[in-house]
């Protein structure tokens, strides 16, 4: 199986697995071969990356950590969720049973042991981005949360914190109406950015009026735009004076963010997330929670396609979890671009492919 972005898609390419849209719903199956009206239609919808067979790598299996079904399945419950309390200025107890049961399908993903990799493709659809970007934001939140061997009762908290973190949207109209500022193609003036940081104070008050969640899901819905160093909102906070939910919360949403489409950018590509993650450990995020992140999220994740310093140009087969940046390549193309008659395979994690560096990604 062989990633590529749905830009770099070509028609008679066959898909692997069945894309979903936002809402839970089918757009193509598995076994679909691509044409014209395919491509169009799954970039009218967002979609972000397509799995796709390639012969030459058959033998390996993309499998997503999260279903996409169940990530949109939190998608829609928090969809409802916000567009029922954007007319109330409250949530429904209702809609929070539909919020946890996403949570759960979501973390019995997880269990005996985390198999396949995080998604890490981001929200392409402005339209979605506030319903998609937190399912994604509480999918990686529960990864870093199970490898920190948080038991079942932490994960739903967290998971239900990340999902509702943006719930403080629903006391401040003009974000609910469309369009929203939150859709502003420039720079938000000093007095909308100040009216935007409302959100946190009232998710907090949202959650703890429904009497319906643990004291510590409110707080991390009222810190996770704290940062590290003190300069993050609403109370400047530093360090372990965040919740430790709070600071998980703000590298998965920091990270989504960046690998989505946003009214002023084009999305970043994975890798270059990452890095800039990495870059501010110690400063924005805690450093310690950077390197457990650092070692969960792939930079080429399984299937992408690199180039190396050298030339070559090849498939990741294993993204080498643990070894940052460094995972094993099945090298396809010669350094002249000639298709090469047997493949073969590079572990960059070894000491003699230290000199051998992955300097672009492609078709993603």
């Amino acid at each position: 199986m062989r990633r590529v972005a749905v830009e770099h898609a070509r028609t008679g390419m066959v898909l692997s697995r069945p894309v979903y849209d936002s809402h839970g719903r089918m757009i193509c199956d598995a076994r679909t071969e691509l044409t014209e009206w395919h491509i169009r239609t799954l970039s009218a919808y967002g979609v972000g990356e397509l799995t796709i067979d390639d012969s030459r790598v058959a033998d390996v299996l993309v499998q997503p950590l999260i279903p996409p079904e169940v990530e949109a399945g939190a998608s829609q419950a928090l969809r409802e969720l916000m567009k029922e309390g954007g007319c109330r200025g409250e949530i429904e107890p209702m809609l929070i049973h539909e919020v946890r049961n996403s949570i759960n399908s979501m973390t019995r993903t997880l269990f005996p042991e985390p198999m396949g990799d995080p998604n890490v493709a981001g929200c392409l659809n402005l339209k979605e981005y506030g319903y998609v970007q937190p399912a994604k934001v509480a999918g990686l939140s529960l990864l870093m949360g199970s490898s920190l061997e948080f038991n079942m009762a932490q994960l739903a908290s967290l998971g239900a914190a990340a999902l509702l973190m943006n719930v403080g949207y629903i006391r401040l109209p003009h974000v609910m109406l469309q369009p929203s500022i939150l859709d502003k193609p420039g720079a938000l003036t000093e007095r909308e950015f100040s009216e935007l940081k409302k959100h946190c104070q009232y998710g907090c008050e949202i959650l703890s009026e429904s009497g319906e969640f643990l004291p510590e899901v409110s707080q991390a819905v009222l810190q996770h735009h704290e940062r590290w160093d003190g300069s993050g909102y609403p109370n400047g906070l530093k360090g372990e004076e965040i919740s430790l939910f709070a600071r998980l919360i703000a590298i998965a949403d920091t990270y989504y963010a960046l690998v989505s489409t946003r009214p002023h950018r084009r999305e970043f590509l994975p890798h270059e997330a990452i890095e800039f993650i990495m870059a501010y450990g110690g400063d924005l995020f805690d450093p310690e929670l950077v390197r457990l992140f650092s070692r969960q999220v792939p930079l080429y994740p399984k299937g992408v396609t690199v180039r190396f310093n050298s030339g070559e140009v090849g498939f990741v087969t294993d993204a080498n979890i643990g070894f940052v940046g460094r995972p094993v390549v099945r090298v396809v193309y010669d350094e002249e671009a000639n298709p090469i008659k047997e493949p073969y395979e590079i572990d960059l994690k070894t000491v003699d492919n230290q000199r051998k560096l992955i300097v672009e990604v492609l078709a993603y």
